[in-house]
């Protein structure tokens, strides 16, 4: 699990860090000022980005957390009144709310973030 997690890290840091270069002016030998562009025309700003990519992994996720709400009923009905069954769906149930509780947030943290660093001219 660890691995994995390190893993999804750096494939993040290598989506972002050419993303951040490239909103950012770079000087070329002969001192003039080289931009690049977005590739993405409705993303401008790094905060923009965050919520495109958010609003990917709902798509995403929505699908997932559907099924795990599936498997955790399937779980429940064959519990049959077994303590151990019923404790293992329950701690399934609440994983699966608590992750479907994540990820339909992310968009609306990210939005409050950038609200609030708006608000405070950043």
């Amino acid at each position: 699990m660890k691995n994995i997690f390190f893993k999804l890290k750096n494939s993040f840091y290598f989506l972002i860090i050419p993303f951040i270069f490239s909103l950012s002016g770079a000087n070329n030998a002969n001192g003039a000022v080289v931009t690049l562009q977005s590739p993405t025309p409705k993303v401008g700003t790094l905060f923009d980005f965050v919520v495109e990519i958010l609003k990917i992994l709902i798509k995403i996720g929505i699908p997932i957390v559907a099924v795990l709400f599936i498997y955790t009923g399937y779980l429940f009905v064959a519990a049959q009144g077994n303590e151990a069954e019923l404790k293992k769906a329950k701690t399934a149930f609440m994983s699966s709310f608590i992750g479907a509780a994540i990820l339909l947030c992310g968009v609306l943290l990210a939005t409050i973030v950038k609200n609030t660093i708006g608000q405070l001219g950043g």
